[in-house]
């Protein structure tokens, strides 16, 4: 549905949001400039290096599409979030040290979709329009099985997530948790990762910084200046530089991804613990 305002433009309606329970436990939400950027990637390797600091890290994946089908589960046209697994969400808890069971798929992965299209056109297809109680279950269940919440993003920043045009920036903003923002160095990505970042703050959230991921191992020129001018264009860190590496999958990230994001992880959960977030350069 969608609503007038004054100016005679219709905008989307966002109820949705007022559904969704904020985040009241240490976290991050995880997001990126573009699909298949690589957030999983960094999701995974924060996990791994939260969880080396010896404390309970949940993970979450509130919603996703292109979700391979169980063997011998579900039909077309019928398909239920059961039907359907997770990979992202499931590599994620792998390196946070979680054991993955049918019981524990609900809490990391809450809405499941098969098409691999756009969250909302997903539950078009598939008939059935999220579910966000199934959201707030999640986020209630960690709130008691976690010390620190990795929630990741789907898609881009705005996303849409179902047919009222509620986006992935809606339920970020919703959850209340500080940004982490995934970004490619290509040309173009300055000016993507910025307006990721400016839309991020307009809606009150904190960025905590940036990670590129994808590098390219004999970066042109183009990469070389995103690394460069993005922290001072954006007011951001950049936390961490992760490679091209053909190593990196839906099953397995390698341990110098984890390595690269530890600094910043044991860094962010010191500064949790003394009630403050860690010293950022000022936004310009």
């Amino acid at each position: 549905m969608h609503v007038v305002d004054q100016s005679g433009w219709a905008k989307p309606e966002k109820s949705a949001g007022n559904r969704i329970q904020r985040v009241t436990i240490p976290g991050l939400f995880v997001t990126g400039t573009s699909t298949d950027i690589g957030k999983t990637t960094v999701t995974a390797a924060l996990a791994g290096a939260f969880r080396r600091l010896n404390i309970r890290v949940g993970v979450c994946k509130p919603i996703a599409s292109g979700c391979p089908k169980w063997p011998n589960r579900g039909a077309a046209g019928h398909l239920t979030n059961a039907d359907l697994m997770s990979p992202d969400a499931e590599l994620a808890a792998t390196y946070a040290g979680l054991t993955i069971s049918e019981d524990l798929m609900p809490m990391i992965s809450p809405l499941r979709y098969a098409a691999p299209v756009s969250p909302h056109v997903a539950a078009r297809l598939e008939g059935r329009e999220p579910d966000w109680s199934t959201v707030n279950d999640a986020m209630a269940y960690w709130h008691h099985h976690c010390d620190f919440l990795i929630v990741e993003g789907a898609g881009g920043w705005l996303v849409p997530l179902n047919k009222d045009f509620f986006t992935l920036a809606d339920l970020a903003t919703a959850l209340q948790l500080p940004v982490l923002v995934v970004n490619g160095v290509y040309l173009g990505s300055i000016n993507h990762t910025w307006l990721t970042v400016e839309n991020i703050r307009s809606r009150g959230l904190s960025v905590v910084g940036l990670v590129a991921n994808q590098v390219p191992l004999n970066a042109d020129f183009a990469a070389m200046t995103a690394l460069e001018e993005l922290p001072a264009a954006t007011g951001l860190p950049l936390l961490a530089q992760l490679p091209v590496n053909p190593d990196a999958n839906l099953k397995h990230i390698p341990e110098e991804f984890v390595d690269a994001l530890a600094p910043f992880a044991k860094d962010y959960w010191a500064a949790t613990m003394q009630g403050k977030q860690p010293a950022l350069p000022p936004a310009k």
